[in-house]
């Protein structure tokens, strides 16, 4: 039983469901979706990565939530947090949470991405007590910065660092930023 963690004017972010992961793999294991995340992941690995998404939250209290339409109960997409735990990260960011999304290609460039991530960042300050939001991403995936200039975010250029789990061509990992004091009201 998926539980439903939070609730935009379009979307639920909830818990996944086992039963999830066929349009998982289908619309989120994409070429076009994971080129920025390392590539398509290999069935094993893929199912791998879906078991521990399952886990995660229910587990640990944070994690990836799967992002469900409201209009029509499509799974859309996954938006979520949790400590940055990178060793090659700068020691400031290390254990700040950080908010992800991905949403498969037929969702993108209608908004989904930033009022799902809005939901996370304020449950980022809310619910983890945390005074500052983060998110990360790479210089060639230009529409994460437009999601984090919509969500207020900052860039943060004296943060960026490389992360090993990714090919040269997606390192330097870019930081942004966004302060409690600062989000909007």
């Amino acid at each position: 039983m998926a539980d439903t963690v939070a609730e935009t004017a379009r979307l639920i972010l909830r818990t996944w469901r086992e039963s999830d992961f066929a349009d998982w793999s289908a619309h989120l294991n994409t070429p076009e979706v994971r080129v920025h995340l390392g590539g398509v992941l290999s069935d094993d690995r893929a199912r791998e990565v879906f078991t521990r998404l399952l886990a995660t939250w229910d587990r640990e209290g944070h994690g990836f939530l799967a992002i469900e339409r409201k209009a029509d109960g499509a799974l859309i997409g996954s938006c979520g947090t949790g400590p940055i735990d990178t060793e090659t990260a700068p020691p400031e960011l290390r254990g700040g949470y950080e908010v992800g999304y991905s949403l498969r290609a037929d969702a993108r460039g209608q908004g989904h991405a930033t009022e799902a991530a809005t939901a996370i960042v304020e449950m980022i300050f809310e619910r983890f007590d945390q005074p500052v939001a983060y998110a990360q991403t790479s210089q060639a995936n230009r529409g994460s910065w437009r999601v984090m200039q919509r969500l207020g975010m900052t860039r943060r250029a004296d943060l960026d660092y490389d992360d090993p789990a990714y090919e040269a061509e997606e390192n330097p990992t870019m930081v942004w930023s966004l302060a409690r004091e600062d989000r909007a009201a």
